[in-house]
């Protein structure tokens, strides 16, 4: 499997030998925003519910950018486009058996590629960028909740499905 793993990471890097990545800032907020708008609509989520997702995210994600919790990287097409995205947000969690010293975890999220950039490796160059920042930061662990369209991608890189559940209080 690392092998495979291996040769997977090495096609990606082939196919986005001419894009570049770069860290988001404070100027990156509506781009942000616009990932996560169009990722919820690409899972089929209601267009009644995206701007008012992006209404209340506005101000967390520039205080989340503007305080270092959220860490994200952007794919820059060679004509300065932003092709794609992720992003980390680091939260407060009580330690457990996983990362018994670690209080903070590691939440990837927001990750987007415009459709025509999209099966060029983006999304897997930029979710590992987020694996190598979680790693030079001493995280053990990175969480994720993967849409049907990710998964297989996450899959490939080594995450694992666990037993978390939820419960939608209406």
């Amino acid at each position: 499997m690392a092998t495979s793993r291996a040769a997977a990471m090495s096609n990606a890097a082939a196919r986005t030998s001419t894009i570049t990545i770069r860290e988001t800032n404070l100027d990156d907020v509506e781009e942000i925003l616009h990932h996560r708008r169009q990722m919820f609509s690409d899972m089929g989520h209601p267009e009644a519910v995206l701007d008012p997702i992006v209404r209340s995210c506005r101000p967390y994600m520039q205080r989340y950018l503007a305080d270092g919790s959220y860490r994200g990287w952007f794919a820059i097409a060679p004509d300065g486009r932003v092709a794609a995205g992720v992003g980390l947000l680091i939260t407060p969690l009580v330690s457990g058996p996983l990362a018994p010293d670690n209080v903070n975890r590691a939440y990837l999220l927001n990750v987007y590629t415009y459709p025509e950039f999209r099966k060029r490796g983006l999304a897997r160059a930029l979710t590992q960028k987020a694996i190598d920042y979680c790693r030079s930061q001493e995280f053990k662990v990175l969480w994720l909740h993967a849409s049907k369209y990710g998964r297989p991608i996450y899959e490939s890189m080594g995450f694992e499905a666990t037993n978390e559940m939820r419960l939608i209080i209406d």
